[in-house]
């Protein structure tokens, strides 16, 4: 009867041990699912700033050529420097985005570890 007590004991916390084990499981999944998105969301972002980039450089070029006259070449390359400017900021913004993507998968990566 003793062993019997203890086989269901032992049961009974291998059963809410597994359980939630399955929870924190199913949470870390949610959590990959959504680093995945933000992966997806931010490689976007940077093909989308490639391009845009792009077509700024474009735009520039094109009205230096049909442009005559010191003023008018003065107001575009405070434009381009405007530009510049917004480019290394969104950069900056990025990197930072990147920087906490990076901790968030170290900390994940950690806590799959644990449930494997």
């Amino acid at each position: 009867m003793k062993t019997l007590i203890s086989a269901t004991i032992l049961f009974l916390m291998a059963t809410s041990s597994a359980s939630a084990n399955s929870e924190k499981c199913a949470a870390l999944k949610a959590e990959l699912q959504s680093m995945q998105i933000a992966q997806t969301q931010i490689m976007n972002s940077l093909v989308s700033n490639h391009e845009t980039f792009a077509s700024t450089l474009e735009e520039y070029s094109d009205n230096l050529v049909g442009v005559s006259g010191e003023a008018s070449k003065k107001s575009i390359t405070k434009d381009m420097k405007s530009s510049a400017k917004a480019f290394r900021t969104r950069g900056v913004q990025g990197k930072r985005v990147a920087e906490k993507l990076q901790q968030g998968t170290q900390d994940l990566l950690i806590r799959v570890s644990e449930c494997l």
